[in-house]
């Protein structure tokens, strides 16, 4: 079975190894069909299982760490007992740093060394609340960071309430530029724009797959689209971002 991997366009060191995967190939059925790797949206977990033996195996993927998402600001080293995180970092070789997205923004981390990476998992929760900043202070040394964030839900796509472009502005008056209008207190919310506005903010270099999960329907998952689609009780799959050091 050929899974369909997308690689970061980015600087990063040789020994670097990084991809994100897309819905393409695998074990699942609709509608999360069919290379879902999340065990906690209802879909079969002997068929997200497979996925996942199936992504080891296709890209010998060195001992995963696969998180539990809560949408916090928790970014937690490889090597921890904990999994109830949103980030995860290492100095380690051959050790995995996964996080799982739908429209949400996976950034993925590494220094110019190659001696350090991290992966990401920034809603807009976590987003406003500050989960870049915590990544890169687990590092220190913003200026020798780069940055990829991958398929993401683009602006055009991502409709906001009054309340969520309030919470934006409070944090910094800066990034009210970031929204468009939309009639009845809407507005349209361009979440990679504020991520690269931020990290760039701190001296990180940053790269953008310019892809959007929202639009491009065959090569990801979309939770946004699929509640426009299936209404409030909508079910999806997830992509994961993944990034390691080879050596």
């Amino acid at each position: 079975m050929s899974l369909k991997l997308l690689q970061p366009r980015w600087s990063a060191p040789q020994n670097i190894r990084a991809f994100c995967t897309t819905r393409v190939g695998g074990f699942s059925q609709e509608p999360w069909d069919s290379f879902n790797l999340a065990l906690h949206v209802n879909d079969e977990p002997s068929a997200v299982n497979e996925n996942r033996r199936l992504l080891q195996e296709s890209t010998e993927l060195p001992n995963p760490r696969w998180l539990t998402q809560t949408h916090s600001t928790k970014v937690i080293e490889h090597s921890t007992d904990l999994i109830d995180a949103d980030g995860c970092f290492t100095t380690e070789s051959k050790k995995s740093c996964i996080v799982m997205t739908a429209d949400c923004l996976p950034v993925l981390f590494c220094n110019v060394e190659g001696s350090w990476v991290a992966a990401v998992h920034a809603g807009w929760r976590g987003l406003v609340d500050g989960i870049l900043i915590k990544a890169v202070e687990s590092y220190r040394q913003p200026s020798k960071l780069l940055a990829w964030i991958g398929p993401a839900i683009s602006q055009q796509n991502f409709e906001v309430g009054h309340e969520v472009r309030e919470r934006f502005i409070n944090k910094s008056s800066s990034l009210e530029s970031f929204f468009r209008p939309k009639a009845g207190q809407k507005w349209f919310c361009d979440m990679v724009a504020i991520a690269k506005h931020e990290l760039e903010g701190l001296g990180v270099d940053v790269f953008e797959s310019d892809l959007c999960t929202y639009h491009n329907s065959q090569d990801f998952f979309s939770h946004r689209r699929a509640t426009h689609q299936q209404g409030s009780n909508a079910m999806t799959g997830r992509m994961a971002s993944i990034i390691w050091i080879e050596q």
